[in-house]
């Protein structure tokens, strides 16, 4: 008759644990949440983080306030949320910078096992985009160009962002040399070419969607799949002539492993609702980024797809300094 006690008692535990959690996430969120930006103060992640919050706060009736933890590529505020308390109440505005960062360092400070992907938020991709004294009108024409002046600079925004990303990317899908020079931020390589002593570089789109509106610089393409709302002229890579070039930024919500996953859905469906609304949509199409959700399962599978991407991408293109 023992063995059948102790499985009695382990049933009963188990459904009293289950009763529990289904309780915290009916009362989630009951005081302050936190979210964290792994970012200055006005840089995409950021603002994105802070319509976020508003939208968050007004749904659950509870305070969403936004702390900017910034350096390591974001990776110190990736970290503090990996060491908070697994209860819902410190989220993360992560970006793609999560699975890029493991293929630059050797040691780090965490894994990304030890965050929950919650909701895909939005995407942004890079805009390709050359001064307009630089008489090039498509890729096609760079390619052209490039191959009979491979001497020709182009600008990138740092160790491991997108515009690297996407120069390493079309270095390798086009064949096309050049000279790369690295700026410390994407701020500074817009001065670059904003300035002409850059005649290209690859730019993300929330950044440099201002400069090509005002004409001082022309985007020649998009490195998404489709097109960008906010301009829907631009060809992507892909229509370009560069096959199966796909590179965008994105941002989503992560919380600490061992988050209890009623906590999490509840997250989850609340993203889901801010994501779909008009009103949210719109703010984003207007920045240069696209709205997108995916489901935590979904999310998972996105990240971990990422992963290996970015990994390849790295080693293929010889982009480790160390």
């Amino acid at each position: 008759m023992q063995p059948i006690r102790y499985l009695a008692l382990a049933v009963a535990a188990t459904f009293a644990t289950l009763s529990s959690t289904g309780a915290q996430a009916q009362s989630y969120p009951n005081r302050t949440v936190t979210l964290v930006a792994p970012s200055t103060p006005g840089s995409t992640p950021d603002v994105l983080a802070r319509l976020v919050a508003q939208r968050l706060t007004q749904t659950w009736g509870q305070s969403v306030v936004v702390i900017n933890k910034s350096g390591a590529g974001g990776d110190i505020g990736s970290d503090s949320v990996v060491r908070a308390e697994s209860d819902g109440y410190t989220v993360l505005l992560g970006t793609i910078a999560l699975t890029v960062n493991p293929h630059f360092q050797k040691k780090r400070q965490f894994e990304l096992s030890q965050l929950t992907p919650v909701s895909l938020i939005a995407s942004a991709p890079d805009f390709l985009v050359v001064h307009p004294s630089f008489k090039v009108k498509t890729v096609k024409d760079l390619v052209a160009y490039l191959r009979d002046v491979p001497s020709t600079p182009a600008a990138h925004a740092g160790l491991g962002t997108t515009p690297q990303l996407s120069l390493a990317m079309f270095a390798l899908d086009t064949k096309a040399q050049f000279v790369t020079v690295p700026y410390q931020g994407g701020g500074a390589a817009q001065l670059g070419i904003l300035s002409n002593q850059i005649p290209f570089m690859f730019s993300t789109s929330v950044g440099v969607l201002p400069h090509v509106r005002s004409g001082k610089l022309n985007a020649i393409a998009v490195t998404s799949k489709q097109r960008l709302a906010a301009a829907p002229d631009v060809p992507t890579m892909a229509e370009s002539g560069v096959p199966g070039f796909d590179l965008s930024a994105w941002f989503g919500l992560f919380v600490p492993a061992k988050t209890p996953q009623p906590i999490v859905d509840k997250i989850a469906q609340t993203a889901k609702s801010i994501v779909e609304s008009a009103e949210f949509s719109e703010k984003l199409k207007e920045m240069g980024a696209e709205p997108s959700y995916m489901s935590p399962p979904q999310f998972k599978e996105y990240v971990a797809a990422e992963n290996t991407k970015w990994g390849r991408l790295v080693e293929a293109a010889q982009l480790r300094t160390d």
